[in-house]
């Protein structure tokens, strides 16, 4: 996003940037109210940090205003209770969340909608679930005509 690449590090409990044009790195603590389940995503254009709290079955949302700086994470909204969710999987590329309900059912929660919609999937017992973002786009070839 915008000549930076960016790893959340679950250990230290912070974000790594990397800035192509000038090859700095920056590291961003992040919040303390960051608990169980977390994971990046990109909401208007801003580096978004969703985290999951299993006590509370609650989604806070934040977005960071300033690399380097812990206090400049901004907590937008909090989602929820959801005490239907067992657990999030995977944010989407436009704000969307991927869970498993606790019957094992898979729904999708739209951020910008606010609406929870089940997917037709049930996720069999010992098994894991694996949900890969795919984006298909179609490149033109100098010399070919479609």
């Amino acid at each position: 996003m915008d000549g930076m690449c960016h790893w959340l590090c679950e250990n230290e409990q912070c974000l790594v940037s990397f800035y192509f044009s000038n090859e700095e790195f920056f590291i961003t603590p992040i919040p303390s109210y960051v608990d169980d389940w977390f994971n990046l995503a990109v909401l208007n254009e801003s580096i978004a940090l969703i985290s999951y709290h299993t006590k509370t079955t609650t989604l806070h949302i934040s977005i960071l205003g300033e690399f380097g700086m812990k206090e400049s994470w901004t907590k937008l909204f909090t989602v929820g209770p959801l005490p239907c969710v067992e657990s999030p999987i995977i944010v989407g590329t436009k704000g969307e969340i991927v869970f498993i309900r606790k019957d094992e059912e898979l729904v999708w929660l739209d951020l910008n909608t606010q609406m929870i919609r089940e997917l037709g999937y049930k996720q069999e017992p010992y098994t894991r679930l694996w949900v890969i973002i795919y984006k298909d786009s179609i490149l033109p070839i100098e010399g070919v005509s479609n």
